[in-house]
């Protein structure tokens, strides 16, 4: 029998025993202390005893449910002895130490390592916070990278480099930040230079990598809006012209010692060719003159085209310099009839002049601009230093002279459109300087990533789709070159529907869907911000694009709002889109929601046309959809899928609304109990089908899935068709039953006779496996 021990009488008495003896100790000499060793020692060796004894419920514990201090306090205890040692310790090294220093000297030290340990804790703290620091510091840098990056480009080196794969693409893209401003300014300002400029700098700011060449497209196109065929062959003339003299006056600043006096024209084209030709006499012959003149006419001054034959020198020895300057002057005035003052001292000239210039000994700048006059092609092979700009203002003047009386005749609409069709057949790679290892010179660096180059190739293939008025060609090469410019792409086509000039261009090419591509380009966001984009559409194309918005699975409560228990609607980021757009009030919600829900059943979007009819206040339908959902293959089949699963919920959820709700939608009784009775049987099998017997014998019972106790069961084709599934696994429920003795025996025999008298009024068809269930159930009873 064990006895009860007070443990504090006893420790109590162990104290008073160890004062005595450590007064005893203390009375005698301090080098004979082997008495009071003995003693503690026995004593620690009781006390020890006992506290394992009161310690035993916790010493089969696992060591790592222990803290380190237990452990090494644990240690202490069992190491514990009071016998000399050898110890660099003073207390312990020192054998003239009495009792009290010794414990003293102990206690000094064990607040000494406290100190220790609270120290490398707080430096273990510290380390922590600061490593979390500098990961979320490094994170949040990260993401801003990969941001810019993506702007400039998902396709480039520098972001397959940096990006981990999990980053990237694993949520929806961030819209470029010019996007928003761009939309804003095409709906709020007017039509005008001044809109162009602003989105031009917007679009080139959102892809550095292109920003310079961006800028030259822009530039192109903004001479070319304008809303005819001519107007349009005229903008990218005054493109090419004011671009080549933009060059001529680089190039003669760039050395200025060749530029004298007023910087006029004439003293550009003179400073001009005194570099290109190397001599400071220009014009000293004939070849300079023509030159000249060649040089005025491409540039597009008219004026010094009427001058070049008054300058004194060789000019005065070209006998059909005047006429020819006069005819390439009145061809500038024809091009630019607005910003070009009227010619005056225009002489009139025959063709048979120009038919004499061309017999007559000239050089190649006399035939190119002789050939221009008489509207005839010239191989520009054999003008030194031609390019295809040089080409291209050559084909545009040719093609402008035959619609200059009208724009719609067949042969401005025909030489316009060979030209389209030779520009397009080059290809980018005509237009690209490769050089010896592959790369296209001046292709650029990536701002602010030093040293990483992108795999990419000029714009002069869109520039060259663009002046032959090839916009929708332009834009599909813009996309196709780098994910990047598919937004600048968008903001051209957005401008280029703005003012008109895809109206104009649809005689020659089908017009582009300016609609799908933003649509498209507005998927790879989120719901929130495609909503921002669809307000630059026309306001039926608007409403498409909410409907293809909706059934694309993007509907979340964020965009369609949160239906509560209830069924009652709270707004969500579509509705409000729609009011502050000036779309009309909640109807115009509603029958969006109506319309898209209904292509969502067709399309056997059953999810989101439960919610969409449901908001579009057609209860009745989505009654019907319950219905159909409810006889779906994927329930007999069992299908265990997300989809599956997410879908019984939706069905659950909105039975329970309409339950609590018949009277305030108004649903039809008929209907409304061919889908409970439905619903009754998919809750049915669904407990069979886990093994839920009892569950599945209570809800037959109250719903009557059979209606076991009438003379003819009338049901609609949708319950009649569930009928031979119901008696299967009715069979199956009370063959369980009979089994296990769950249920008496004249109940199962009464329910037996039930189902037979029913089978005999309803000729069902049973498959094999439920007719020799039922013959088997039948001989058990």
């Amino acid at each position: 029998m064990a006895v009860a021990v007070d443990v504090q009488t006893e420790g109590l008495r162990q104290l008073e025993r160890a004062e005595r003896l450590v007064e005893l100790g203390s009375s005698g000499p301090r080098n004979r202390r082997t008495a009071v060793h003995k003693s503690l020692e026995q004593l620690f060796g009781e006390a020890r005893a006992r506290s394992q004894g009161y310690s035993s419920a916790f010493s089969s514990l696992p060591r790592l449910l222990q803290s380190p201090q237990a452990q090494r306090l644990e240690r202490d205890v069992a190491d514990f002895t009071l016998a000399p040692q050898a110890s660099t310790k003073q207390e312990d090294a020192d054998p003239s130490v009495g009792l009290q220093e010794f414990f003293g000297f102990r206690h000094e030290r064990v607040i000494v390592e406290a100190v220790e340990e609270s120290y490398r804790d707080c430096l273990r703290c510290c380390e922590r916070h600061s490593f979390d620091r500098l990961q979320a510091d490094w994170e949040e840098a990260k993401g801003q990278f990969l941001q810019n990056l993506q702007r400039l480009g998902e396709n480039s080196a520098v972001l397959a480099l940096c990006s981990d794969g999990s980053t990237v693409g694993a949520q929806a893209a961030i819209p470029p930040l010019q996007d928003a401003p761009i939309i804003d300014a095409l709906l709020s300002e007017p039509m005008s230079p001044q809109l162009v400029q602003k989105i031009a700098h917007l679009s080139s700011a959102s892809c550095p990598a292109y920003q310079a060449e961006l800028r030259e497209c822009w530039n192109i196109l903004g001479q070319e809006l304008n809303m005819t065929l001519q107007s349009i062959t005229a903008g990218a003339i005054k493109y090419l012209q004011t671009r080549f003299f933009e060059e001529v006056k680089g190039f003669v600043y760039n050395h200025t010692e060749a530029l004298g006096g007023i910087p006029d024209a004439w003293s550009m084209v003179k400073a001009h060719g005194r570099l290109k030709f190397q001599t400071a006499s220009f014009p000293s012959n004939v070849t300079h003159v023509w030159y000249a003149a060649y040089v005025a006419a491409r540039a597009g001054l008219s004026q010094l085209l009427l001058q070049l034959p008054e300058v004194p020198g060789p000019a005065e020895r070209c006998a059909m310099l005047r006429p020819v300057c006069h005819l390439l002057a009145r061809r500038m005035q024809a091009v630019q009839p607005g910003e070009i003052a009227p010619l005056s001292g225009v002489s009139q000239i025959d063709s048979a002049d120009l038919l004499r210039a061309d017999v007559e000994e000239s050089s190649g700048f006399q035939d190119v601009l002789v050939s221009l006059l008489l509207g005839r092609g010239f191989a520009f092979g054999k003008l030194p230093e031609g390019t295809v700009e040089d080409w291209l203002w050559y084909r545009l003047h040719l093609v402008h002279l035959l619609g200059q009386d009208d724009d719609q005749s067949p042969d401005f609409k025909n030489h316009l459109e060979k030209l389209r069709n030779q520009a397009a057949s080059l290809g980018p790679s005509h237009f690209e300087n490769i050089d010896a290892d592959g790369r296209v010179p001046g292709a650029g660096v990536i701002p602010g990533v030093p040293g990483v180059a992108p795999a990419m190739q000029t714009l002069n293939s869109v520039k060259v789709l663009l002046l032959t008025a090839q916009f929708g060609r332009a834009l599909q090469q813009l996309q196709l070159q780098d994910r990047s410019l598919r937004g600048v792409a968008l903001h051209m086509a957005l401008l280029l529907r703005r003012a008109g000039t895809l109206e104009a261009i649809k005689v020659l090419e089908a017009p582009m869907d300016v609609s799908a591509f933003l649509c498209d380009y507005a998927s790879n966001f989120a719901a929130r911000e495609q909503l921002q984009y669809f307000r630059a559409l026309e306001v039926s194309e608007r409403v498409q694009a909410l409907q293809r918005l909706l059934l694309s699975g993007a509907a979340g409560d964020e965009l369609l709002g949160y239906i509560d228990p209830n069924g009652r609607h709270r707004p969500g980021l579509l509705e409000q889109s729609l009011q502050e757009d000036g779309m009309g009030d909640r109807s115009e919600f509603v029958e969006l929601c109506s319309k898209a829900g209904r292509q969502a059943c067709e399309q056997g979007q059953y999810r989101e046309a439960i919610r969409l009819l449901h908001l579009g206040r057609c209860y009745s339908e989505v009654l019907q959809v319950l219905c159909r959902c409810l006889c779906l293959p994927i329930w007999r089949e069992g299908h265990d899928n997300n989809e599956a699963m997410s879908l019984a919920q939706d069905i659950q959820r909105f039975f329970d609304i309409y339950e609590r709700n018949l009277d305030r939608y108004a649903l039809s009784s008929q209907v409304w109990a061919v889908a409970r009775k439905l619903y009754a049987t998919r809750m049915f099998h669904s407990f069979c089908d886990r093994g839920e017997p009892e569950n599945a014998l209570d809800i037959f019972d109250r719903e009557q899935l059979l209606a076991l106790g009438t003379e003819s069961a009338e049901a609609s084709e949708e319950i009649w068709a569930e009928y031979p599934r119901i008696v299967a696994d009715y069979i199956r429920v009370l063959s369980h039953a009979a089994a296990r003795g769950a249920m008496a025996n004249y109940a199962l025999h009464e329910r037996l006779r039930q189902l037979q008298c029913f089978l005999a009024r309803n000729r069902l068809v049973l498959d094999q496996e439920t007719h020799a269930a039922l013959a088997k159930l039948g001989l058990c009873c």
